[in-house]
């Protein structure tokens, strides 16, 4: 049977119920024309404020982590766009606020395959992939980002931003065991990350 569709828009962290992602949090870009949504790559750009990866790039991205919780400048409670019930549950663009963002580089993720291309195959495990969006960068409604996970460009290990690490073990609605083919979940891991051992120092030029 076919996998389960939009099961895992944006990046999950794969964590035990008892052991919550850790967070940092940063100043987000107003400069940048997206708007912000928990499960989004982010990367501290030469601002020294994080905003959104541009979707698609393999060629060298950088990421710091992946955005999962908002606050004021005060640090004291949700940005007053989102405060409401009558807001959205996503950052508006143009709204000074913290992200806080997942920032550990050895975190993995949990990420859906996208259906464009050729469906990865079992020995893809290991290699190097981009991400993508499925109509628009979020869900306005959920709050939730809709990056998933791009056939494109697959096994340029040293430059796309992420690793494929492992099928993740879940049974879809109709019994089966989540497995290769369209919307597959992966455990991902981001490879290229800010804060990793490889020396990466010089910030994300803005992008947005």
């Amino acid at each position: 049977m076919a996998n389960d569709q939009g099961k895992n828009y944006g990046a999950f962290p794969l964590t035990q119920p008892d052991s919550p992602p850790k967070l940092l949090y940063y100043r987000v870009e107003t400069a940048s024309t997206i708007q912000y949504f928990r499960g989004q790559f982010a990367v501290i750009n030469s601002n020294g404020r994080v905003e959104t990866v541009v979707a698609g790039n393999s060629t060298g991205t950088l990421s710091c982590g992946v955005i999962w919780d908002f606050l004021d400048l005060t640090l004291a409670g949700p940005p007053s766009a989102m405060n409401s019930l009558t807001q959205g549950a996503f950052l508006p663009v143009s709204t000074d606020a913290f992200a806080g963002v997942i920032y550990d580089p050895q975190q993995l993720y949990i990420m859906e395959e996208s259906s464009a291309g050729t469906a990865f195959a079992l020995n893809s495990l290991g290699t190097g992939v981009s991400f993508t969006y499925i109509a628009t960068t979020g869900n306005t409604t959920t709050g939730f980002a809709n990056s998933v996970i791009s056939t494109s460009a697959a096994g340029v290990t040293t430059q796309n931003m992420l690793q494929l690490v492992a099928i993740h073990n879940v049974i879809n609605n109709d019994g089966t065991i989540n497995d290769v083919g369209d919307f597959c979940k992966w455990v991902v891991r981001i490879q290229r990350h800010q804060f990793a051992n490889a020396g990466i120092a010089t910030p994300q030029a803005l992008t947005g």
